[in-house]
């Protein structure tokens, strides 16, 4: 069934329901309104209550059972239990009838007892009369909505359009097209020659890297073994086209409209079959795929104000790309998980510890274990959570971002944004901007030489540590794994399947099962990581130096030659590496330019959002990852796409690492984001350092945080919210046709953008940050509002439009399947979280130091009491000089980033405090708010406590006013269209 015919269905039954509504409320009120009068005339108390009891059943066209033949009983006529969709109306009418029978006999009933019967069924027909008002104002925000979309929508049908197209300001939309349309369709040709030859020096086909080397030849070998899986026959069924068809619905490749389509696909395995045996039919001839004669592509505004060119291709395309992209990551994944757990191709993080080092902490403290440190933590979130994180483990995973959810943009300008003297020496400004052009290229050239010989010094050392730890590996295995489940939380596990499923590792373990699972939370994880260390770096090692950086258009600028280059070097065939030229190189054209406009072939770039372009982008940026470890012995570079950080203790690996990554950038053909490039250098006394001329000048800046280098805090940048303020503002305004799209475009940018941006709630954050982000969202609501706030303006607005006067605030903001219209509180979430976090993240190490004292004297005294158990070290019968006297506090402090410690309060414990986000601080709830929370089934006491947050403070206004806190009874509301609405995107104005 086509997705329009499905629309304009569900429009036709909106519209029958909406009637049938109309015409249900005009019954209930015309005879509540007849049985009201007749009350009043009625002066007997009894009689009256009697008349009520029977005009409620007629009000609620309650059934009554008919009596059965031979039943000579008088009151045999009873209510037909489930005749309502309210069993507490019925048993309350069928008590009322037998206490009125009581009544008429016993003198003891009492006039308070009757009034109070009758005040009850008054107030259900109260209750009554006000959710048929309800339901019909939703209703009529319902046909608000649907004429709000007729009157925007453009004339053509492809994608999600624009509401009030024709008034679009086209100066920014045609600029970004401009733009585009010059790094596309005009080719820019990169030095292949110049690329393979950095390749074969990088993965050691030229130089001194012979593991990196043999990793390299074994991942030739699987692409070889993975591209005849590719040519397996009938590789298209039911079962694969609904995990392909899946993934293309949650992405945003696709318009509204073609994923309306794709669900209908799914509802018919007869069209699932045929399109299965076209599929088939496409992949066994590979070598003939191509394009349609022309490709329509789109831009599309995004929240945060810039545009983004979109693909709108033929469905049956769509699907065959996606399941050919998607093979292509798993198995790209996989086996760059491989390369980096090849024998020595990957340079382990881990600082090289001396032998004598070594055997003297295990002569006075015992074995030593690598896992379970704070260096086993470090490795195990890189693995776990950055490695290679944009390519997919497995065919059924989904990790595509909420609505909202994207980084604010930040224009770039010569002059920085200010800070306070303190917090930002001038020496530091000063040295870099003179000294970094007359300097770079030196310094850069000296660095390359340095490099060599690094990887392999120190080899005969590691290699006779490694033949003795080989030795006690059976007997430290079970102290181990008790050990990983103290202290490795939440990556505490080895993984039975995906990517990782062969990892084994004496230094760390691997869990993905608790790794962000959204684009959106491994960025916010990425900036408590890096405060996380920041902290530790500072107390321990006095300073801490950071260059982080993306690359400019990184999707639509990559050269065709630099992605043909790499994946040839990856030991791609000729005939898959002739698919992905012709994927590159698609014949695009504007879907809103004239019919005689001809397509022109890409030139340079690949398509947003595809599963094949996340393999050309990340094969290429496996190599600059590589290139970062390599030439910084071991560093870890934290990347996200396009997006990475570098940092460390050390100010000289964080230089050896810009050098990697600026000539991986000139060889390559990529330039990076001078807006999103910088610097920062946070030292433990707020001291003036002396940074590297080579490293980048800038702020560390994410979102609408920057980076204090003075406090080492990351604070909102109050400029950049006024100006989304404004456009805020902007954007409601176009919204205010319809209440629905206008609530809808506030959760999506307040709700979500403004809070994403500011930066998730964290131990390492501290009480200080949520504050910041509690002031900021009550600024916001100041500078839209005025004097006002968000509920009295909808307030206020539905009684201009709907004259609905006196509407609670749990109308707004309860559940639609509750028939409230869903309004976003940001308060909620960082009112939460505020009591629940660190009130001061940085007195955690004064807790450490204690501890760590403390542990030194238990380890001093177990050492003279003679209780040092060296059963399993690396030499059982090594005794050192002073082997008598016990290690000094300086030498027991010198590896605890290395080893695994154990005790209350170790280094460790305080690492992953702080990278925590304490779940939210919930309600208490009394036993009657408990029981108002039993029934109501929407929602879920397991989510993160905002619905219930919700439900417990305008609930006991809801229940009083609808006699529950459902507002409108199930049926009555249109919520297939509703439904509908809320699965669109936001349609943002230009």
């Amino acid at each position: 069934m086509a997705s329009t015919v499905f629309s304009e269905t569900l429009q036709s039954i909106t519209t029958t329901k909406l009637t049938e509504l109309s015409k249900k409320r005009s019954i209930f009120e015309e005879h509540r309104a007849s049985l009201l009068l007749s009350t009043q005339s009625e002066s007997d108390q009894k009689k009256r209550l009697a008349v009520l009891v029977e005009g409620v059943k007629k009000c609620f066209s309650i059934k009554i059972a008919p009596r059965k033949r031979g039943d000579r009983r008088v009151a045999a006529r009873r209510i037909v239990h489930g005749s309502t969709s309210d069993p507490k109306l019925e048993v309350l009418l069928k008590n009322l009838e037998r206490f009125l029978n009581q009544a008429k006999y016993d003198p003891s009933i009492s006039p308070k007892l009757l009034q109070d019967w009758e005040d009850t069924l008054v107030k259900k027909l109260n209750v009554q009369s006000l959710k048929y008002q309800y339901a019909t104002l939703y209703g009529e925000l319902v046909t608000e909505w649907l004429g709000a979309e007729k009157a925007s929508s453009i004339p053509d049908n492809i994608s999600e359009t624009s509401e009030g197209f024709e008034k679009l300001k086209p100066a920014v939309r045609d600029e970004s097209r401009i733009g585009w349309e010059k790094l596309v369709f005009e080719p820019f040709e990169t030095d292949q020659m110049a690329i393979a030859q950095y390749l074969r020096a990088l993965f050691g086909e030229t130089g001194d890297n012979k593991q990196g080397f043999k990793a390299l030849k074994q991942l030739h070998k699987e692409v070889e073994a993975f591209e005849a899986t590719l040519s397996a026959p009938d590789q298209f069924d039911e079962t694969v086209l609904r995990w392909v068809i899946g993934g293309l619905v949650a992405s945003v490749l696709l318009s509204d409209e073609k994923r309306g389509a794709l669900k209908d696909f799914l509802n018919s395995p007869v069209i699932l079959a045929e399109i299965a045996d076209v599929l088939n039919m496409r992949i066994a001839d590979i070598s003939e795929w191509s394009w349609d004669d022309e490709v329509l592509i789109e831009q599309r505004r995004q929240v945060t104000g810039s545009y983004r060119i979109y693909i709108d291709e033929e469905l049956l395309q769509a699907i065959f790309l996606q399941y050919v992209g998607v093979k292509w990551c798993i198995f790209f994944k996989e086996a760059f998980v491989n390369f980096s757990n090849f024998d020595g191709a990957w340079t382990s993080l881990r600082s090289s510890i001396p032998l004598e080092d070594r055997k003297r902490r295990e002569y006075f403290l015992g074995a030593q274990m690598k896992k379970c440190s704070v260096q086993a933590k470090r490795q195990s979130v890189y693995k776990s959570v950055f490695f290679m994180s944009q390519l997919q483990d497995s065919t059924y995973e989904e990790n595509y971002a909420q609505e909202g959810e994207e980084e604010a943009n930040y224009e770039h300008t010569a002059k920085r944004q200010k800070l306070s003297a303190a917090s930002n020496p001038p020496m530091q400004q000063m040295q870099q901007m003179q000294m970094q052009q007359a300097q770079a290229q030196a310094v850069a050239q000296q660095q390359m030489q340095q490099q060599q010989g690094l990887n392999r010094g120190g080899q005969d050392y590691q290699k006779q540590l490694m033949i003795l730890e080989q030795q006690n590996r059976r007997r430290l295995m079970m102290a181990r794994q008790d050990q990983d489940n103290i202290a490795m939380k939440p990556y505490n596990g080895v993984p039975t399947a995906g990517p990782h499923r062969n990892h084994r590792s004496d230094e760390y373990d691997i869990d993905i099962s608790s790794r962000p699972n959204t684009p959106m939370a491994t960025k916010q994880f990425l900036l408590h990581l890096f405060s996380t260390e920041v902290l530790l770096n500072t107390r321990l090692h006095g300073e801490f130096t950071c260059s982080r950086s993306e690359f400019q258009s990184f999707s639509p600028s990559l050269p065709h030659s630099t992605i043909t280059s790499v994946l040839s070097f990856l030991g791609l065939s000729k005939k898959w590496l002739g698919f992905f030229r012709k994927f590159l190189e698609a014949p695009l054209k504007f879907a809103a330019d004239d019919t005689d406009v001809a397509p022109r072939p890409r030139k340079r770039g690949v398509p947003g959002s595809h599963a094949l372009s996340t393999i050309c982008g990340e094969t290429i940026l496996f190599c600059l990852d590589y290139a970062v470890n390599q030439h910084t012995n071991g560093a870890q570079l934290y990347r996200m796409h396009d997006d990475f950080w570098i940092w460390s203790s050390s100010h000289e690996t964080v230089v050896k690492g810009w050098s990697a990554i600026t000539t991986f950038a000139d060889t390559m053909g990529v330039t990076l984001n001078r807006g999103k490039t910088g610097t920062v250098c946070i030292t433990k006394e707020q001291k003036p350092f002396d940074i590297d001329p080579s490293l980048p000048v800038g702020e560390i800046r994410w979102g609408f945080l920057v980076m204090d280098p003075g406090s080492g805090r990351f604070v909102i940048d109050q400029d950049m919210v006024d100006t989304h303020i404004l456009e805020l503002q902007r954007q409601l305004t176009e919204k205010d046709k319809s209440v629905f799209s206008w609530i809808q475009a506030w959760n999506t940018y307040a709700g979500t953008f403004f809070k994403s941006n500011f930066g998730t709630a964290a131990n390492c954050f501290g009480r200080e940050h949520v504050d910041m982000m509690l002031s900021t969202m009550t600024r916001i609501q100041k500078q839209i509002f005025s004097d006002s706030n968000v509920v009295d303006y909808l307030k206020k607005t539905l009684l201009d439009r709907f004259g609905i006067t006196d509407i609670p605030d749990g109308f707004l903001y309860f559940p639609t399947s509750l028939g409230g219209l869903e309004l976003q509180n940001p308060f909620i979430g960082l009112v939460q979280a505020r009591n629940a976090v660190f009130e001061q993240p940085a007195s955690v190490f004064d807790d450490f130091s204690e501890a760590e004292a403390s542990a030194y004297r238990s380890a001093k005294s177990a050492f003279q009491n003679g209780q040092v158990n060296r059963n399993g070290t690396i030499d059982p019968t090594y005794r050192p000089a002073d082997c008598r006297s016990f290690m000094s506090l300086e030498e027991y402090q010198r590896y605890r980033e290395e080893f695994y410690t154990g005790y209350e309060g170790d280094l460790l414990s305080v690492y992953q405090d702080l990278l925590q986000k304490p779940g939210p601080e919930d309600v208490d709830v009394s036993e009657e708010e408990e029981n108002m929370l039993d029934w109501l089934g929407a929602i879920d006491k397991q989510d993160d406590g905002y619905l219930k947050w919700v439900a417990l403070l305008y609930g006991p206004d809801m229940m009083d006013r609808f006699g529950g806190l459902k507002i409108v009874e199930k049926g009555l509301l249109p919520m297939g269209m509703v439904t509908l609405f809320r699965s669109g995107r936001v349609k943002w104005q230009g």
